[in-house]
C-alpha cells in the first residue's frame, strides 16, 4: 500500500467512453480518494470536446483538454470503401469549425489534445496528408495560447516529432509511447515529456521505457478504460499509484521519490 499522502497526477484519460456511462463521477471520486491530485480529462472530437468540458467543471481536480483524435481528423477523406477494421470508420464533422472552438476556448482548457498522427489504422496518403494538416492546425492554437499538447503517436512516433520541430512547439507528452527506445530518448533530448500508463506492472516495453529514460521526463497517464495493470479488466485513473510503483520497481527507487519527480514534472509541463 502507498502513502495516502502521496500526490499523484493523470494526464491522459478518457472518462467520457462508454465504458464509464452513468459512472463519471463515482469514477473521478475514486480517483481522488486514491491521492490523485489532478487528472487530465481528454476529448476527440466535437461530442467529447463538449462533454469533457462540462464533466471537468464538476470536479476542481479534473482538468479538461480538447483535441482532434487523428483518425477522425481524417473522417472526410478516407476511403470508406476499402476501411477493413472491426469498427466503424469515423463520422464526418466539420474540422476546422472545430479547430476554431477549440481556439475560442482555450483559456478554459489545460491543453490541447488528445491530438496527433496515427499510421496504425489510417495508411493512405490522402488521410495521412490531412491528419498532418489538422495537427499543424493544431500546433499553431497551442502556440498562440501557449498551451502543451498531448499527443497520439502510434507508428509514427518520428514523423510527429519531426512535426513538432517544424512547427516550433516547445511543450508536449507524447502519451502511451509504442515506438523504439532510440527514438523515446530523442523525444526526451528535445525537451518533451513521454507518459506512462499502468499496464507497465506486465509490460516489458513500458518497463524499459520506465529505466531507460530520465525521470525528469517521465508523466503518468491512465489511457483509461484502456492500458490497466490487471488483463482484461477496466482502467482508470485511480490505477495510477499502481503505475507508480511499478516504475519506481524498474527504476530501482522508491514510490515516493518517483511519484514527487512526476509531479515536478507535471507542474513543469502544465504549470498546475
Amino acid at each position: 500500500m502507498l502513502p495516502r499522502s502521496m500526490s499523484y497526477v493523470d494526464v491522459h484519460c478518457h472518462l467520457i467512453h462508454p465504458r464509464f456511462t452513468g459512472e463519471e463521477d463515482a469514477v473521478a471520486a475514486r480517483a481522488h480518494a486514491a491521492g490523485l491530485e489532478f487528472v487530465i480529462v481528454n476529448g476527440l472530437e466535437p461530442r467529447s470536446n463538449r462533454d469533457v468540458v462540462a464533466l471537468c467543471r464538476r470536479h476542481s481536480y479534473l482538468l479538461p483538454a480538447v483535441g482532434i483524435y487523428p483518425v477522425d481528423a481524417c473522417a472526410a477523406v478516407i476511403d470508406r470503401e476499402a476501411w477493413q477494421h472491426p469498427f466503424e470508420p469515423p463520422t464526418v464533422f466539420d474540422v476546422d469549425a472545430e479547430i476554431d472552438w477549440i481556439d475560442s476556448v482555450a483559456s478554459e482548457i489545460i491543453a490541447i489534445g488528445e491530438c496527433g498522427l496515427d499510421a496504425h489504422w489510417v495508411k493512405d496518403a490522402a488521410a495521412l496528408a490531412e491528419q498532418e494538416r489538422v495537427l499543424r492546425r493544431l500546433c499553431a492554437v497551442a502556440k498562440r495560447h501557449d498551451k502543451p499538447m498531448i499527443l497520439h503517436t502510434r507508428k509514427a512516433e518520428a514523423r510527429t516529432l519531426a512535426l513538432l520541430l517544424e512547427e516550433g512547439v516547445t511543450r508536449a507528452d507524447f502519451h502511451c509511447y509504442g515506438g523504439k527506445l532510440k527514438l523515446a530518448k530523442r523525444v526526451a533530448e528535445a525537451g518533451f515529456y513521454l507518459s506512462i500508463p499502468p499496464v507497465v506492472e506486465r509490460s516489458e516495453a513500458f518497463q524499459r521505457l520506465a529505466q531507460e529514460l530520465p525521470l525528469d521526463r517521465i508523466l503518468t497517464e491512465t489511457d483509461s478504460p484502456y492500458m490497466g495493470p490487471d488483463s482484461g479488466e477496466r482502467n482508470e485513473p485511480a490505477n495510477v499509484p499502481r503505475g507508480v510503483a511499478a516504475i519506481a520497481a524498474a527504476r530501482g527507487e522508491t514510490p515516493s521519490f518517483v511519484a514527487e519527480q512526476v509531479r515536478a514534472n507535471f507542474r513543469a509541463l502544465f504549470r498546475r
